[in-house]
Formats: C-alpha cells, structure tokens, sequence
C-alpha cells in the first residue's frame, strides 16, 4: 500500500515559491543600495555624472527584468506542481500525531513539528495572510486527540473528562510539545509533563493549546478566549473550575484572553480560578526590542549587505514584534477574584545585578515578576534558562502549590504581593 502525502507538503512547497519572490526583491535592494553608491561616489565627477545615470537606468531595467522573469518562472513552477499534486494518486494522510514524549522530539516527525512551529513564530502573520497551511490556526489537544470543537452542537469526545480542567500554553515559536522537553532529563520520565503530574497530583483534566504565535498577542488572546468558551459549552462534564497556565508568550495571551473574555461577557471566566504565567515577558523582552532598533539601524546605513540584513529583520512577525512593548495594552488589567503565579527564572541568583538585565537569557526577572497586585504570588529561582521552566521539578512544585491553593477574594485595601 502506498504511503499518503503529507499534508504539509502543499503549503511548504507554497511557502518556498513565497520565498523565492522575496529573495528577489532582497536582491533588487541589495541592487539598488549599490547601484546608489556607485552612481553617487561617479556624480561627483561632473563629466561621469550624465554617463553614470545612463549607465544606471540600463542597469535597472535589465535587472528588473531578469528578476521579473524569475519571479515569473517560480510562480508558473508553482502552478504545474499544484496540477501534479492535485491528479496524484495518493490522497493527503492525515496530520501525523506526535506522542507528548521528549524521546518522540527528536523523531522525524517529531523534528518536523519543532520546526513548523519555529516557521510559525517567524512568519506566522504571513501563513494566516495567504491561508498557507502551514498555519497552525488554534485548537485544544486533549491526550493525543484533538479536539472537534465547533464542528458539531454535542459535546465533543474527551474519555476521562473531568470538571477541573488546566489548560497550558506554549510560547513563541513552539507547539505544545514543548511542555515535555527535557522531560527524561529534568523530570525523570518522557512521558512526564506539567500537565500529566497536575492530574495526577491535583486531579485536573490537562488541555494543551496549539496556536499560530505569529500572529499578534491581541488576535491570539480573542481566539483563544472565543476557544474556552465553546470548550465549556462542548465539554462532556460541567466545568467546575478552570485554571490556565502559560510559558513566555503563552501567558502573554492567557491575559489577553481573560481580558477579551470578560469584555465578551463569557461564561468561562466564571469558572476561572488560577493563572500561572511561567517566564512571561509582563513587561516586553529587551532582545525583542533590540531587534527592533537593529533593523532600523540596519536599514538606515547605506550599504548593500546592512540595508538586506535590516530588511530580513524587518520582517520579524507581528507576535515577535509585540514581545519588544513594555507595556501592552491587549493583556488588560489582573482579574480579581482570580489567583495570579508569575515564575521568573535567572541563570545566575535572582537578586544578582545581572538578573535584572540578563534574567532566564530572553526574559529579565522584573518583566517575568509581572505586574503588582494584591492576588499576586512571585516565585524566582536561579539557575533556570528560559525553556527549562516548562519541565523543572522546584517550577512544577511552585506551581502545583499555587494550583492547590483556593482563589483569593479581594479585599478592600491593598495586601503587598508575597515574594518567596
């Protein structure tokens, strides 16, 4: 029997074509900054300065139409492919399912699921534009099912469903299973993660969401607030309590969930109880914001190499670009009634100098601390990267505490914050 096609093969050969075009215009650019340094060092010379500038525009228009025929020729080679692909035999398989394990991350499957998760962060914003299929869109993975939601008025198919659910969140350029990274080394079982453990410590039902973390904050957190609210509608069993926990990005986008789902007026945030935001940039990653500054730098220099360079980084995703503000406003203000854990990680002791500048390597311990608020717990450990606090057995302890701990009700008054 033969094998199906993958069904990324289409929309990665798509993205390829889309490169293509865009490696011609980065070469115009390259064109055109050297063509401007040349022409401008010969005007210099009254009597090259007429001959320079005609030299220049048979210049540009052969190089236009060189580009424009290779622009031409990619985008005819995409066409009689898609015919190929669409009188092929083999039908398009289903999306290959890769066990939440770390030893399954380093399969060929495995690899290839990091990876669409990296071209998501990078230029996610550009595959939901096109419709590439590449784009990862959102959904709620429950065990190693996905769930239907939406695509029916019953309840979806969850075995074992509880009425405690935690949800996890992944960050920036990953898929959910970045929550077993690591997780033979750290946790002492591949098959072991956050999620996993709180269910069988606290008895709660573990979704992990998968999303396209390319696209804005903003966008991320009203699907995914519009997603909880038809999970709670279709869930087999009534939900009793939810409770969120998100990595980098991820808790970025559970605020900004909470916020549109209370302006939205949705019934989950009702059953909201516990947020746990685990190295979540409150206030913006200083590395996203100095990619920021080297691309207008970069471009700004008139030279070939460094106006490319400054394009490329230019073109970063809009989910990149909203890790560099300081204070964005999509997150909205902490809910109360709802318990807050923000975890900050350091490489060196939290209360060195250079953690405030440093921090887990991408996020500084103040921008992880988050914002202050009387429901608010902070916990800060040293020796932590950034990725290893989705699977530390000191971060799950923490966590599972602040899970374990009724929501706190507000009181009149402000209560200082507890640092541990």
């Amino acid at each position: 029997m033969e094998k199906p096609l993958d069904p990324r093969l289409r929309p990665t050969k798509a993205l390829i074509h889309d490169a293509v075009d865009a490696t011609t215009y980065l070469i115009s650019e390259g064109h055109e900054s050297t063509a401007r340094l040349v022409v401008g060092a010969l005007s210099l010379v009254p009597s090259l300065r007429t001959p320079a500038r005609a030299a220049d525009g048979a210049r540009r228009l052969i190089t236009g139409g060189v580009l424009g025929s290779v622009r031409a020729v990619n985008r005819l080679v995409e066409v009689v492919s898609d015919v190929a692909l669409d009188v092929s035999p083999l039908e398009a398989g289903p999306e290959p399912a890769v066990p939440m394990r770390s030893d399954a991350l380093v399969s060929p499957v495995g690899a290839i699921d990091q990876l669409v998760g990296v071209v998501n962060g990078v230029v996610g914003d550009h595959l939901a534009d096109v419709g590439n299929g590449l784009d990862l869109g959102m959904r709620l993975r429950h065990d190693d099912r996905w769930l239907q939601l939406g695509e029916s008025d019953g309840t979806v198919d969850a075995p074992g469903a509880g009425r405690r659910l935690v949800v996890l969140v992944h960050g920036l350029a990953t898929t959910e299973l970045s929550w077993s990274l690591d997780a033979e080394a750290a946790l002492g079982d591949a098959g072991l993660n956050y999620g996993v453990m709180l269910q069988e410590e606290l008895g709660l039902t573990p979704l992990f969401l998968r999303y396209n973390t390319g696209l804005t904050v903003e966008e991320n957190g009203q699907r995914f607030a519009a997603l909880l609210e038809a999970l709670v509608a279709a869930w087999p069993e009534p939900v009793e309590e939810l409770l969120l926990v998100g990595h980098s990005m991820g808790g970025l986008v559970i605020r900004a969930a909470t916020h549109a789902g209370r302006a939205a007026g949705h019934r989950w945030v009702e059953q909201l109880s516990h947020i746990a935001c685990l190295g979540s940039p409150h206030a913006g990653a200083p590395l996203a914001r100095f990619g920021q500054v080297a691309a207008d730098t970069l471009q700004w220099i008139e030279h070939p190499a460094s106006r490319v360079i400054g394009r490329i980084l230019s073109h970063r995703s809009d989910g990149v670009k909203d890790l560099r503000q300081r204070d964005l406003e999509a997150v909205g203000p902490l809910l109360s009634g709802v318990s807050y854990l923000f975890v900050a990680g350091a490489l060196t002791d939290p209360d060195h100098p250079a953690a405030s500048v440093l921090g887990d390597l991408l996020v500084p311990v103040e921008s992880a601390s988050g914002p202050d608020g009387s429901n608010v717990t902070v916990r800060r450990f040293g020796g932590i990267a950034h990725h290893r606090l989705q699977a530390h057995p000191e971060v799950y302890r923490a966590l599972a505490d602040a899970l374990l701990a009724p929501a706190r009700i507000i009181l009149p008054g402000h209560v200082p914050r507890l640092l541990v």
